[in-house]
């Protein structure tokens, strides 16, 4: 393997996402840097083709939007969600506040994660508040869905991921010390937490695929967990009672061997 292309920045980078659409916006990577902006690289011409302002601290996260493919949402230690078309000359296109005011702020403190469901309809944040909030991506709005209170108060960002399927409501995956903690995202209820770490959980992964949960650690491991396999009648219960089967059966794949 070789170096085929180098972007400077000015700043720490602290995270960057590839767009999954194909199209024209196929070759981009957005990038969070520490000095308060987002850049957008292009893979093909090996220039940083956008720089997105709108922050008053460093960028912690950074996704594309599964909803429009010219949406990118940002992130900050501000406290700020921004939501960006990069399209337009001024890209600000939405400012998340968790009191659906004027506002402009999602988090008190820093924010410390950012995930969406598979089809873009709610998007996940939590916060150095201490607080899990549930965003509609139809109007940008609070949903006020009462996760309680969810996470450490941590201002360094972590990977937070969603799980779906058709049996299941979807959960949401959040890395707490050095546990997962597993929440339901309709009704914000805490399913269960995932122990199994010895040190900070730094970010997870959900596989659909397969389906696996794989989260990294800073006891330098990484561990693979597995749900069991619901069958139809499970299926058929988790349909019409909207409750999630095996909630709290994940297990880590070294467990499961035993």
């Amino acid at each position: 393997m070789t170096t085929v292309e180098t972007f400077k920045f000015p700043g720490h980078v602290y995270d960057a996402e590839l767009t999954e659409r194909s199209g024209k916006t196929s070759n981009l990577i957005a990038v969070a840097i520490s000095d308060h902006q987002v850049k957008l690289c292009d893979m093909k011409s090996g220039s940083d083709t956008h720089t997105l302002r709108g922050h008053s601290a460093a960028v912690n996260d950074v996704i594309w939007s599964n909803r429009n493919s010219y949406a990118v949402i940002s992130a900050g230690r501000d406290g700020k969600i921004i939501m960006w078309d990069i399209r337009r000359s001024k890209s600000a296109l939405h400012y998340f506040d968790q009191l659906n005011g004027n506002s402009e702020k999602a988090h008190f403190g820093s924010v410390t994660s950012l995930s969406q469901t598979e089809g873009g309809l709610f998007l996940l944040s939590s916060g150095q508040d201490e607080q899990v909030r549930c965003w509609n991506m139809t109007n940008g709005e609070n949903t006020f869905t009462n996760f309680g209170r969810a996470v450490t108060p941590d201002k360094k960002t972590v990977g937070a991921t969603v799980s779906f399927n058709s049996c299941y409501p979807g959960l949401l995956y959040l890395p707490n010390g050095s546990e997962i903690s597993v929440y339901d995202i309709l009704s914000g209820q805490h399913v269960t937490d995932l122990p199994g770490h010895f040190g900070r959980v730094n970010a997870v992964c959900y596989n659909k695929v397969s389906p696996q949960l794989y989260s990294c650690s800073s006891d330098c491991t990484i561990l693979v967990w597995e749900p069991p396999i619901p069958d139809e009648e499970s299926c058929d219960e988790a349909l019409t009672n909207k409750n999630t089967p095996y909630q709290d059966s994940w297990s880590d794949s070294d467990e499961e061997s035993k």
